[in-house]
């Protein structure tokens, strides 16, 4: 018979599977009980566009949504990704800067950490420049 996992041991399984499968995922930072029962997983990046996430979402499914936000011409922009995966909810995120973009990494923290799993961050401006 197989032992069913709940909790922080489900999502601990879940990124032992998950890493297996796609080792290229070993660059995000995960978590396990930060929020209990959840796969938590970010990536703060100098360049690009968070296509992390998109590889994350082509391995575990589900639809990546951007956000942007941009103050007096710099900005920032946010990739994030919340699915199931092995019947675990998991919630990855990457943060990366725009074109002449000053916010800074703790900034983007602040505003990304302590939200409830499933509500993207309401980042004052949106995409409008």
């Amino acid at each position: 018979m197989k032992e069913h996992l709940t909790g922080d041991a489900a999502a601990a399984a879940a990124l032992a599977h998950l890493l297996a499968d796609h080792p290229e995922l070993s660059s995000v930072i995960w978590s396990v009980g930060e929020k209990p029962g959840v796969l938590t997983g970010h990536q703060i990046n100098e360049t690009g566009h968070g296509e992390i996430v998109d590889t994350c979402a082509k391995a575990m499914g589900g639809h990546v949504a951007r956000t942007s936000h941009y103050r007096e011409n710099d900005g920032h922009g946010v990739a994030q990704l919340v699915t199931v995966y092995d019947e675990v909810p998991v919630q990855v995120w990457a943060s990366y800067p725009l074109p002449d973009s000053t916010i800074t990494a703790a900034e983007l923290r602040r505003v990304l950490t302590g939200r409830r799993l499933g509500v993207v961050a309401d980042i004052e401006g949106g995409d409008e420049k």
